[in-house]
C-alpha cells in the first residue's frame, strides 16, 4: 500500500498522489468537508518543534526532526494506539474515538458516547486500494451488522451497547486499511445530526504521511477548537474584504466553511488562538495578518469559556440587535455570548447578567448599548446572513434532507390552565376603561327598548357622537320612526337622500317622509337642521342635545336612508369614515327583484357589507378598508348583539379581499397615501377591537389583521419607485415595463406589488429569464389577464439590465421591504421593528433567536423560541397593533418551521407537539380544552415526549393523550367550520366567487392555522406509538353509524366523481386527504393514515360520512371480503367500530315465502296499587329487574362492596296517575298523540308525547308516599317545595323517555308493541362519586368467560353509559382466577367527566329492557333531581394516571365486586358503581348481561 526508500539510518515515507488531492464531500445531514489533505506550501511561521515518537505497523517508527521534516525508524513490532480523543457530541453529551494498528497493519476504531438516543454512524474513510478520492465506502466484509448504504454516499451503522453507553467498532484490514475516516452522528429518534464546528469529524488511522512539513500534516482533530463565534467573525471579515458582496444562503454558507478552513491552516503555521482574536477583534488588520507581518506567539490554550444560558444570549443578541437599528437578517448572536462570556470572566455571575438584562428597562439598554460601540471602535459589525433568494411556491422543499427536529432548549415550566381565555365576546365599557360618553345612557335605553329594531352609534371626534335608532311599531304595521341625536355642540345639518330596491347608492325621498323644515339641496337630496332636544348633565356641565326626526310609513318601497352630516355654517363637514352614513329602514316592503342579492341576508350587517360590494359603482381597497372600520365600531358600540357573528362575517369579507376574490379597484384611483391612512385607520380599529373582545369573536378580530397590510407610509412606495428609475437613468416611457408598473404604484397600489416586486428580482436574477418571472406571477395567483386589467395595466414584458443586476436587485429587495410594511403587516422583521419600546422584556431574548435563526435547519429550538416569544407577548399584545402584528408574524413562523420539520418521522416527531399544541392554544379563542390537553401531554414521560423507545405502558398514556389532542383539533376545525361556511357560502354567492374557493373557504382557514400542525405531528408520530402500545384496528376521524354495501377500490381519487346509487362503505386502499367523498358514501374506510385536518377528513365530518382509519391489515380484510354484501358499521365513544351483515329486505328470484320472524312479546304488569314501595317489596311484576337484583344481593355480597338505599315507583303508577281527573285532558290528547305515529316523522310526534308527560299533575299521595319510604330507607327526602318540584320534574322525565325516538324504532323492529312498555322508577340518593365504573363480567371483547373486563371514569358513570362524553375510558381486564393482577388495556382520553351536587337520581327500570334476544338496556333515561354539568377532567394529574399501586388496587377491586356480584345472582351481570373519595364502592345498579 505504501512505498518507502531508505535515508543511511532513517526512512522517508511518501503518500500516494491522490491522497493529497483535494476533495469536498456532501451528503444529506452531514457537514461538507473542507479541503482535507493540501499541498505543500512553504510555512512562514519559522516554527520549530522538538521531536516525538509515534510507533508505526510495520516495525517503522515516525519521528519529528528539528527540520521540521518527518523521519521513520525500524522498531519492534507492536500493536500502537495511533488516536484517542473525546470530542464533545452537542451540548451535554460525549463521543470518544480511539484507533488502534496491530502488527499485521489492520486498523481498530472504536467510536463511544453517552448520549442517550438512538444514534447512527453516518461514515467513509480517505484511502485504501483503487482509491479514487472523496469518501470511499468499505466493502461488506468491513460493515458491521446492521449497516446500511445511504444512497451511494455513505455507511450508515448502528451504536449498540457497550463501554457504559454505546459504541461502534469498525475493523478495516487488508485492502480496506486507510489513511482517514470521515464522519457525523445522527440521533435517528429525534433527527438530530452532529459535526464538528461545521465540518465532519476527520480522524487519522496511519502514520504514514508525506514527506512535507510537518505544520501542513497536524490533522483537524489535533488542533485546538476554534470558538464559534470566532468563526462567524473571520467569515464577517472575509465577506467584508470581498467587497460587501450579496450572496444566497448557500454560498454564505460556503463560506462561512471557507473562513473554517483559513483559520485551522492559520492554526497549523503556529498561530494561536489569541493571534486570531486580535484580529478578530480589530487589533491587528487582516490584510496585514494575512502577509505574515505580525509575529505570533507561542499557542496558550485559553480558559474554557464560561457557560451562558441561552435565554440570556438571545436577550443580549436583541438588545444589540435593537441598538444597531435592527438590520434585516442580522445575526447577533454570536457577538452576545462572546460579551456575556467576557463579563463572566471578568467576575461577574450568571444572577448578575439576568439582573441586568431583565432588569428596567434603561438599564437593559445600556447592558446593549456598550458592546455596539466597542464593535464600532474595532471596526467589526455582527455577520449578517446573506438574503436568500425568493423561491417559486413550486419550491418549498428546497434542502429538506438537511432539516431536522434539533435539541430543545427547555421550555418554561407554566401551567397551561393559565393560558385559557376566560373573556366574554363583547367586553364592558368599564372593563375598556373608556371615558363616559354623554349618550351612552340613550345607546342603554336604545338597547333595552323591545320597538327599537336598530341602532348604532357613530364617533364625530371631538369627544361628540350621533346616536342613530329606528324604531318599528308591534305587528310591523305602522310609521317607523328613525331618530338622529348628537351632543355635538355646533348646529348640524342633515344631507340625506334614501335607498330603493336596485337604485343604487341615493335616491331622493318620498315628499311624505321629508320633515318640516327642510330644503332641497340637489336633484336627489334635501337637508334638515337638527332642532334643539334635551340637556344633559356631563361632568358638572350641561350639553344641549340636538336631534332630528322621521317617520316613515309603513308600505313604502324604501330599504334605508343614507345622509351625511354638516355645520350650519357649512365650514364643517361629518362622514363615517369617508363614506356615508346609512341606517335600514324597517316594515314590509315591496318584492324584491329577482336578482336582488340582498334578499338573501337578514341582518343589517351583511347587507351592508353585500349592498357595498355589489351595487357601488367606485369601489377600492380603501374603501372596502373605510367601510370595514365603520362596521367595526357599529359592532363594538352596541349593535349588532351577536358580536361573534358579526366579527366573523367581517373577517370573511376581508379574507375573500385578501385572497383576490373580490375587486381591488372598480371605476376608482386611489393614490398610495390615501391608501395608507385607510389601512391604517382600519388596522388600528382592528387593534381596539381585539382589546375590547373575547373568546372566539377576539379570535376573528386577530384574523383580520392578518388579511389588511399595517399602512401607513404608503407614500414611499409611490417616492422610491421614482428614486430607483432616476439614480439608474431608467427612462419614464411609456410602454416599458417599468414605466408601466410606476404608473401603476402612482395611481393604484395594491398587495399584487408585493408579488410583482418578487417577480422581477427572480427576472434579475435569472438573468432576464421571461419564464421564471412569469413562474412566480402565476404560483401566486396573478395571471396575464389580470395584470392587463389593472386600471394601469402592465402589458409588455420586464425589461433586463444587464450592466445594473447587482444594483438593482439590491434596490428593489429594499423596496420589497416598503411594499411589505404597507400590504403585509405580519412580516416578521418589519412587525419586530415596529413593536420596538413595546415589547415586554422577557419577550426579546426569545425574539432575538428567531431573528438569528429564522433560516435553520434545527426545528424544535426555532420553533419553541418563537411559542415561547408569543407566550410572553399574550397579554401585552390585546389591543396592541404592533404587537399583535409581531404575534402574527410569530406564528408564521412556526408554521413554516413545522411545514419544513413536518418530514420528521415516527415517534421522533413528538417533540414538537408541546411546542405546537401552545402554539395553537395560544391563537385559539375557545382554548380551554386545548389547554387541557397540552397540561396532559406535558405530563407523560420524556421517552413519550421526545418519542425514544417508550415501553408499552408509557405507549399507552401517549395514545390516550393523542385522541384527546385528536379530538381537540377535529373539534376546533368543525367549531370553525359551522362558524364560517355559512357565511362565505352566503357572501361567495352574493359576491359571485369561483364555487371551489366558496366550498374550500373554512376548511382553507383551518388548514392556513396552527391546528394544521398539531395534525401532520399526530399523523407522524400515532402509528408509532399504537404499535408500541401493542394497540389495534381502528382510528375514528368522522365517527357515524351507517348502513351500506361494501364496494373496494384501489384508490378514493378513481371514484371521487362516481355516484353511487345506494349508500355504499368504500373500502379505499389509498386515500392522500386531498380528495372528495363520493356522492352516495355513507363510509370510507382505509389502511391509509391521512391526518386529520386533510380535505377529505373535513368534507367526511361535513356531509356525516364514517371515515375511519383501520392499522390493522386482518380486521379490514374481512370487512373487504364483504364487498358486494350490505353492512351495518357502529362506532363507540371509546373509538371503535363493530359491524354486521344486514339481511337483504328484497325477495330473491322467483316468488319465496319469507320466513317469519319469531314475535316477541312483553308481558305488561298491573300496578300493585302502591305508588311506591320499599326493597322488601321489589317482587317480580311490580318492579323492573335493576330493582330486583339490588334487593336479591342484599346479604350475599362481602362487607366492603355496599348497596344504596332504593325506593321504587312500581310499575302501572304512570297509567293509574293518567286516569285521575286532574290528568283526563292530557291523557286523551297523549293516546292521539301516539296513534299511527309516521316512521318518517316519529320523532315529531314523539316529542309532542314527552311534553304532554312533563305536563301531568302528580298527587299529593304519591309525594307523601315516597317522602314517607324514602325517610324510612334513610334516603334525603327534599327539604322545600322547590326541591320538590325539582324531584318530580326528574321522576316525570323517566316516564317521559318512554317516548324517544330510538326505543319507539328498535321495539318496532323487534315486533315488541309499543304501547305495552311500562316504566318503574327506582329512586336513589347519588352516591357522591370520585370515580364510577361499568363492570361486564364476561369480556364482551373476545367472548371470553373467565376474564372480567372495566371501564372506570372521573365523576359518574353516564359519562360510560350515556354516550354523552366522548373518549375512552380507563379499560381493563383480569382473568377470574387472578383478580389481583388486572391489565390495562386503555387509558383514559375523555375530555369531560359528568358531575352533579347532592342529590337523587330516578333511574329507569322498564319492562322492556332485558327480554331475552333484546337488548334494551341504555334505551330509556335516568336523571338526577339537580342538573348534571360537564367539567373537564385533567387525568394525567389523577391518581389513576400518577399513583400505579393505587391504580392497582382500585382496578383490583372492582373486578372482585363484578366477580362477587355473577357469583351471588349466578348470571354474567353487567354492574354499575361508583367508588366514593374514601374508596369505598357502591353497586348502584346491575342486570343479566346481554
Amino acid at each position: 500500500m505504501y512505498t518507502s526508500r531508505a535515508l543511511s539510518s532513517h526512512m522517508h515515507l511518501a503518500i500516494p498522489s491522490q491522497a493529497c488531492s483535494r476533495f469536498t464531500h456532501r451528503s444529506a445531514g452531514c457537514a461538507s468537508a473542507r479541503t482535507l489533505c493540501a499541498q505543500p506550501r512553504a510555512s512562514n511561521s519559522g516554527l520549530r518543534r522538538s521531536a516525538r515518537q509515534v510507533p508505526l505497523p510495520g516495525k517503522l517508527v515516525r519521528s519529528t526532526g528539528s527540520n521540521g521534516v518527518l523521519q521513520v525508524r525500524s522498531a519492534a513490532a507492536e500493536a500502537v494506539k495511533v488516536y484517542e480523543k473525546e470530542h464533545k457530541l452537542g451540548k451535554s453529551h460525549k463521543l470518544k474515538v480511539l484507533v488502534d494498528l496491530d502488527d499485521s497493519g489492520s486498523q481498530r476504531i472504536m467510536v463511544q458516547s453517552d448520549h442517550p438516543g438512538k444514534l447512527l454512524l453516518h461514515w467513509g474513510v480517505e484511502g485504501g486500494a483503487n482509491y479514487k478520492g472523496g469518501w470511499r465506502l468499505p466493502g461488506e466484509a468491513a460493515r458491521p451488522d446492521g449497516t446500511v448504504q445511504y444512497k451511494a454516499r455513505a455507511l450508515q451503522t448502528p451504536f449498540k451497547s457497550g463501554g457504559g453507553g454505546q459504541q461502534v467498532e469498525l475493523l478495516l484490514s487488508g485492502d480496506e486499511a486507510s489513511d482517514y475516516i470521515n464522519f457525523v452522528v445522527k440521533d435517528s429518534s429525534s433527527g438530530t445530526w452532529y459535526d464538528r464546528e461545521g465540518t465532519n469529524y476527520h480522524i487519522p488511522l496511519t502514520g504514514s504521511v508525506a514527506t512535507m512539513s510537518i505544520d501542513e500534516q497536524i490533522p483537524d482533530a489535533e488542533l485546538p477548537d476554534l470558538p464559534g463565534e470566532l468563526c462567524g467573525i473571520w467569515s464577517y471579515i472575509k465577506w467584508e474584504q470581498a467587497g460587501c458582496p450579496n450572496r444566497t444562503e448557500q454560498e454564505s454558507q460556503a463560506a462561512y466553511r471557507e473562513a473554517i478552513k483559513e483559520l485551522k491552516d492559520f492554526q497549523r503555521d503556529g498561530h494561536s488562538l489569541e493571534d486570531l482574536w486580535n484580529v478578530a477583534k480589530g487589533g491587528i488588520k487582516y490584510q496585514d495578518f494575512v502577509k505574515g507581518s505580525i509575529p505570533k506567539k507561542q499557542e496558550s490554550q485559553p480558559a474554557p469559556a464560561a457557560s451562558v444560558p441561552e435565554e440570556l444570549v438571545g436577550l443580549q443578541a436583541y438588545l444589540m440587535w435593537e441598538k444597531a437599528g435592527k438590520p434585516d437578517g442580522a445575526n447577533f448572536s454570536d457577538d452576545a455570548r462572546r460579551q456575556l462570556e467576557q463579563q463572566l470572566q471578568s467576575g461577574k455571575s450568571v444572577q448578575d447578567l439576568e439582573r441586568a438584562l431583565k432588569g428596567p428597562s434603561d438599564q437593559a439598554q445600556q447592558q446593549g448599548q456598550q458592546p455596539a460601540q466597542g464593535n464600532k471602535q474595532n471596526g467589526h459589525t455582527p455577520q449578517q446572513k446573506a438574503e436568500p433568494k425568493i423561491k417559486h411556491k413550486s419550491e418549498p422543499a428546497a434542502r429538506k434532507e438537511e432539516v431536522h427536529v434539533g435539541s430543545s432548549i427547555g421550555m418554561s415550566g407554566r401551567n397551561p390552565l393559565d393560558l385559557i381565555k376566560t373573556d366574554a365576546p363583547l367586553l364592558s365599557e368599564a372593563t375598556t376603561s373608556k371615558a363616559k360618553r354623554a349618550l351612552a345612557p340613550l345607546l342603554d335605553a336604545a338597547g333595552r327598548d323591545e320597538a327599537c329594531v336598530w341602532y348604532r352609534s357613530f364617533n364625530l371626534g371631538n369627544k361628540s357622537e350621533l346616536l342613530v335608532t329606528v324604531h318599528q311599531p308591534e305587528g310591523q304595521t305602522g310609521a317607523s320612526t328613525i331618530t338622529l341625536m348628537t351632543d355635538q355642540p355646533a348646529g348640524m345639518v342633515m344631507h340625506w337622500g334614501v335607498k330603493k330596491h336596485g337604485k343604487g347608492d341615493w335616491s331622493p325621498p318620498p315628499k311624505e317622509i321629508i320633515p318640516r323644515g327642510s330644503e332641497q339641496a340637489t336633484d336627489i337630496a334635501w337637508e334638515t337642521p337638527l332642532e334643539a332636544a334635551d340637556s344633559i348633565q356631563m361632568q358638572g356641565d350641561t350639553l344641549q342635545l340636538q336631534k332630528a326626526v322621521i317617520s316613515v310609513p309603513a308600505g313604502l318601497d324604501l330599504t334605508g336612508l343614507t345622509f351625511v352630516c354638516k355645520s350650519k355654517d357649512g365650514t364643517m363637514w361629518w362622514r363615517d369614515g369617508g363614506g356615508n352614513f346609512n341606517c335600514p329602514i324597517p316594515g314590509p316592503k315591496s318584492a324584491a327583484p329577482e336578482d336582488d342579492v340582498l334578499a338573501e341576508f337578514e341582518d343589517e350587517l351583511s347587507r351592508t357589507i353585500v349592498d357595498c360590494e355589489v351595487n357601488s359603482s367606485a369601489w377600492t381597497l380603501m374603501h372596502r378598508y373605510n367601510k370595514a372600520t365603520e362596521l367595526l365600531d357599529s359592532v363594538l358600540n352596541g349593535s349588532p348583539d351577536e358580536v361573534e357573528d358579526a366579527m366573523a362575517c367581517i373577517f370573511v369579507w376581508l379574507r375573500y379581499s385578501s385572497a383576490r376574490h373580490l375587486t381591488w379597484q372598480r371605476n376608482y384611483n386611489t393614490q398610495p397615501r390615501i391608501l395608507g391612512e385607510a389601512q391604517a385607520k382600519l388596522t388600528h380599529k382592528i387593534a381596539e377591537a381585539h382589546g375590547r373582545t373575547g373568546g372566539t369573536a377576539q379570535e376573528w378580530v386577530r384574523n383580520m389583521l392578518g388579511c389588511v397590510g399595517r399602512g401607513g407610509n404608503a407614500q414611499a412606495i409611490r417616492d422610491e419607485i421614482l428614486h430607483i428609475m432616476h439614480r439608474h437613468h431608467i427612462g419614464e416611457k411609456r410602454g416599458t415595463w417599468m414605466e408601466d408598473w410606476h404608473q401603476k404604484l402612482h395611481n393604484n397600489t395594491t398587495p399584487d406589488d408585493i408579488v410583482i416586486c418578487e417577480a422581477y428580482i427572480i427576472f434579475l436574477e435569472n438573468n432576464g429569464d421571461n419564464g421564471a418571472y412569469w413562474r412566480h406571477l402565476t404560483d401566486n395567483g396573478i395571471t396575464r389577464e389580470r395584470l392587463e386589467g389593472f386600471d394601469r395595466a402592465i402589458k409588455v414584458e420586464p425589461e433586463n439590465y444587464p450592466d445594473k443586476k447587482d444594483a438593482l436587485i439590491g434596490e428593489f429587495r429594499n423596496y420589497l421591504k416598503i411594499l411589505r410594511a404597507v400590504h403585509s403587516g405580519a412580516d416578521l422583521q418589519s412587525s419586530a421593528e415596529a413593536a420596538g419600546g413595546n415589547l415586554p422584556g422577557n419577550a426579546k431574548g426569545f425574539l432575538g433567536y428567531v431573528l438569528s435563526h429564522q433560516f435553520d435547519n434545527q426545528i424544535l429550538p426555532l420553533i419553541e423560541n418563537a411559542v415561547e416569544a408569543r407566550t410572553e407577548l399574550q397579554q401585552a399584545s390585546k389591543g396592541n397593533r404592533e404587537l399583535l402584528y409581531l404575534d402574527l408574524a410569530l406564528e408564521n413562523t412556526v408554521r413554516a418551521a413545522a411545514e419544513r420539520g413536518s418530514g420528521a418521522s415516527g415517534t421522533g416527531a413528538a417533540a414538537l407537539m408541546a411546542p405546537l399544541l401552545q402554539n395553537l392554544v395560544l391563537s385559539a379563542g375557545d382554548n380551554e380544552e386545548l389547554a387541557y390537553c397540552l397540561k396532559a401531554w406535558q405530563a407523560l414521560p420524556d421517552t413519550v415526549k421526545t418519542g425514544r423507545y417508550p415501553a408499552k405502558d408509557d405507549a399507552l398514556k401517549a395514545t390516550a393523550v393523542i385522541e384527546r389532542i385528536r379530538r381537540a383539533i377535529s373539534e376546533t376545525s368543525d367549531a370553525v367550520n359551522a362558524r364560517l361556511q355559512p357565511i362565505s357560502s352566503a357572501f361567495g354567492k352574493a359576491f359571485k366567487v369561483d364555487d371551489w374557493a366558496v366550498e374550500l373557504f373554512a376548511e382553507e382557514v383551518v388548514r392556513g392555522g396552527p391546528a394544521f400542525a398539531v395534525s401532520l405531528i399526530l399523523s407522524a408520530m400515532e402509528p408509532g406509538f399504537r404499535a408500541a402500545a401493542e394497540l389495534g384496528a381502528w382510528q375514528l376521524i368522522s365517527p357515524v353509524n351507517v348502513t351500506g354495501k361494501v364496494v373496494v377500490v384501489a384508490n378514493l381519487y378513481e371514484v371521487q366523481d362516481k355516484v353511487y346509487e345506494e349508500p355504499t362503505v368504500l373500502v379505499a386502499k389509498r386515500v392522500t386527504g386531498e380528495e372528495e367523498v363520493p356522492e352516495g358514501a355513507v363510509a370510507v374506510l382505509t389502511p391509509d393514515a391521512p391526518d386529520v385536518l386533510s380535505h377529505v377528513s373535513v368534507r367526511a365530518r361535513n356531509m356525516k360520512v364514517l371515515f375511519a382509519i383501520c392499522h390493522e391489515e386482518g380486521t379490514l380484510k374481512e370487512v373487504e371480503d364483504k364487498e358486494g354484501t350490505t353492512i351495518s358499521l357502529q362506532t363507540t365513544a371509546a373509538g371503535g367500530v363493530s359491524w354486521e351483515v344486514v339481511e337483504e329486505q328484497a325477495a330473491q328470484s322467483g316468488p319465496k315465502e319469507k320466513k317469519k320472524k319469531k314475535q316477541m312479546t312483553v308481558k305488561v304488569p298491573k300496578w300493585c296499587g302502591k305508588w311506591v314501595v320499599g326493597m322488601d317489596d321489589f317482587k317480580e311484576g311490580v318492579v323492573g329487574a335493576k330493582s330486583k337484583n339490588i334487593a336479591g344481593l342484599r346479604g350475599k355480597l362481602p362487607k366492603e362492596i355496599n348497596l344504596p338505599a332504593s325506593v321504587t315507583v312500581p310499575f302501572g303508577s304512570f297509567e293509574e296517575l293518567l286516569n285521575q281527573a286532574a290528568n283526563k285532558q292530557i291523557k286523551k290528547e297523549l293516546e292521539a298523540a301516539i296513534k299511527n305515529i309516521p316512521l318518517e316523522k316519529a320523532e315529531e310526534a314523539l316529542s309532542k308525547c314527552r311534553d304532554l308527560v312533563m305536563q301531568v299533575k302528580v298527587p299529593e299521595q304519591l309525594k307523601d308516599d315516597l317522602a314517607s319510604q324514602m325517610k324510612e330507607a334513610g334516603i334525603p327526602v327534599p327539604d322545600s317545595d322547590e326541591r320538590w318540584g325539582m324531584a318530580l320534574d326528574a321522576l316525570k322525565g323517566v316516564w317521559a323517555s318512554k317516548y324517544n325516538e330510538r326505543a319507539f324504532l328498535s321495539m318496532k323492529k323487534v315486533g315488541l308493541n309499543f304501547l305495552d312498555l311500562r316504566m318503574a322508577v327506582l329512586v336513589q340518593r347519588v352516591v357522591p362519586a370520585a370515580y364510577a365504573f361499568v363492570i361486564h363480567t364476561e369480556n364482551p371483547t373476545n367472548g371470553a368467560k373467565d376474564e372480567i373486563f372495566a371501564e372506570l371514569v372521573a365523576g359518574l358513570g353516564e359519562s360510560i353509559v350515556s354516550g354523552m362524553v366522548p373518549g375512552s375510558s380507563l379499560s381493563f381486564y383480569a382473568k377470574k382466577d387472578a383478580l389481583e393482577k388486572p391489565e390495562i388495556l386503555m387509558f383514559p382520553s375523555k375530555s369531560d367527566g359528568m358531575f352533579v351536587p347532592e342529590s337523587l337520581i330516578f333511574r329507569s327500570d322498564s319492562n322492556g329492557e332485558d327480554l331475552e334476544g333484546y337488548a334494551g338496556a341504555g334505551l330509556y333515561d335516568s336523571i338526577t333531581m339537580d342538573q348534571t354539568k360537564l367539567k373537564k377532567v385533567d387525568y394525567n394529574g389523577d391518581r389513576l394516571m400518577t399513583d400505579s399501586a393505587f391504580c392497582l388496587d382500585l382496578m383490583s377491586r372492582v373486578c372482585k365486586a363484578g366477580f362477587a356480584i355473577e357469583d351471588a345472582l349466578g348470571s354474567a351481570q353487567d354492574v354499575e358503581g361508583a367508588v366514593e373519595e374514601d374508596g369505598a364502592i357502591t353497586v348502584v345498579q346491575t342486570r343479566p348481561q346481554m
